[in-house]
């Protein structure tokens, strides 16, 4: 079906179109072997392959995505994802600019700590291993712009909103790791409880069969409650927002506003199972009724109307960028897969400085303030501050390149650094090496009750993974 639309659009158009293709493999190693059950090395592959054809008043552009990734631990796990990358057709008439189709559409100046880029979902599941190119994607949705003088409007609506791409088992950068559900399952064989005599033989068959079932099917069974309860695809319920900019000698302003549907869900656990995992008891026959009646988690999708503002300029030899909003609904998430809404507020700064082409140095900072929070939050507080930063030199003239990046949360004092060392072998070859430092004041969790217990902070909870990293780009 790709080819065939290549073939139509190439022969549409009114020369050939340009093709290419990035492959960019990374080999990771954790050096300190923390917990029994972690993965030792791990390999991520993305590849990325593009074409597009451009007319006076017109263009289309095909793009397709696949990752590769095997992890080696207690065992070796192996997959594939291939999806369509950015996809679509734009054109232009008069002062009419529009764009249709699988798309990347960002909001806001910020890199390191955005706070309006809301368009697209994002896949957290390398972690900070993650390319930047990898980190977004692409979704549908269509574009309109319309633009009078140095003022602009743009019109978006995505038809088809997505989750976040997060894992939430089996991995050394989920919430739940690797062998915690089946030791779980192992240890509750043995709990006392009413119920024992009539639940702990099931209990033991059920932990046998976890740790007989193949990886792939634990992947699918968490990948599960990404797509809980969320809403029909219709179209009628897609996520909309309108932006109006100027741009004039030296500076750009705008300000937007949206509806949208989280990206991540409001969950609650069943209550029932809560307390059995608490009190690590088995509960009273009379209550097992109570406890089938509801499922384990109940999941929502909330909407939010969202305000934002943007604007980035040049301060002598500095560029400022800054972004601000407001959500109407903003999912907090708390211990116990639990989680609840707020109104929150957010704003953002950054400041870069460049010598040429041989320093470059980004500064960035986000504040969100959560209107109602809760007692009990685990990720965030009702005042979260983030700060990260960029360096990078260039060496022999851009063929080497040493980069260190960090972000640090002193809400919860937390931190994470990556330095790296690049090379560039020619120009379609890039090598580079480097390494990933996690730390902060919480102890990550190594039980299943330890993970639904956990009230620190994000960077915490990885803080056993530490790895050195090799990894290579080939783009043509």
């Amino acid at each position: 079906m790709n080819g065939l639309l290549l073939m139509t659009l190439s022969a549409m158009a009114d020369s050939p179109p340009e093709f290419g293709v990035t492959i960019e493999p990374l080999v990771a190693a954790d050096l300190q072997h923390e917990n029994k059950n972690e993965d030792i090395v791990e390999n991520w592959t993305w590849i990325r392959a593009r074409a597009k054809h451009r007319t006076a008043n017109s263009e289309w552009f095909f793009g397709a995505r696949a990752i590769h990734h095997v992890r080696h631990g207690v065992d070796t796990e192996s997959l594939w994802e291939i999806d369509l990358g950015e996809t679509g057709i734009a054109g232009s008439s008069g002062s009419l600019y529009g764009r249709a189709g699988n798309l990347i559409e960002r909001w806001g100046k910020l890199d390191m700590t955005p706070v309006l880029d809301v368009f697209n979902p994002r896949d957290l599941t390398a972690g900070p291993l993650g390319t930047i190119e990898s980190a977004r994607l692409p979704t549908p949705m269509a574009v309109l712009e319309a633009t009078a003088g140095s003022g602009r409007i743009e019109v978006i609506y995505a038809p088809f909103p997505e989750s976040d791409r997060i894992q939430t088992e089996g991995s050394d950068w989920s919430l739940i790791r690797p062998g915690m559900l089946n030791d779980t399952l192992t240890d509750a064989a043995t709990w006392q409880g009413e119920s024992a005599a009539l639940l702990s033989e099931q209990i033991a068959q059920l932990g046998s069969l976890a740790n007989d079932v193949s990886p792939s099917t634990v992947r699918k069974i968490s990948s599960i409650v990404g797509d809980l309860e969320r809403q029909e695809q219709t179209g009628l319920n897609g996520n909309a927002g309108l932006r109006i900019s100027m741009e004039g000698a030296g500076f750009d302003a705008a300000i937007m506003g949206a509806n949208l549907t989280s990206s991540i869900p409001e969950t609650t656990l069943n209550p029932m199972l809560r307390e059995v995992l608490d009190r690590q008891e088995l509960p009273a026959i009379d209550d097992l009724g109570g406890a089938l009646s509801s499922p384990p988690i109940e999941t929502t999708w909330p909407r939010s109307w969202l305000v934002g503002t943007e604007a980035s300029t040049v301060v002598g030899p500095m560029g400022v960028r800054a972004e601000a909003a407001w959500w109407s609904n903003k999912v907090v998430q708390q211990p116990w897969f639990n989680a609840t809404t707020s109104a929150a507020t957010a704003a953002g700064l950054g400041i870069d400085w460049a010598y040429g082409t041989t320093v470059f140095v980004s500064m960035e900072g986000r504040w969100m303030h959560l209107v109602d929070p809760p007692d009990v939050m685990v990720f965030t507080a009702a005042n979260t501050i983030e700060c990260g930063g960029t360096i990078r030199f260039s060496a022999a003239a851009d063929t080497v390149g040493i980069i260190l990046a960090g972000l640090w949360n002193p809400t919860f004092n937390e931190g994470i650094v990556r330095p790296e060392v690049q090379w560039r072998v020619s120009d379609p070859v890039h090598v580079s090496i480097g390494a990933v430092v996690i730390d902060g004041p919480s102890a990550p969790p190594r039980t299943l009750n330890d993970a639904l217990r956990y009230r620190g902070g994000p960077l915490s909870l990885a803080s056993e993974n530490d790895v050195v990293f090799a990894s290579l780009r080939w783009i043509q």
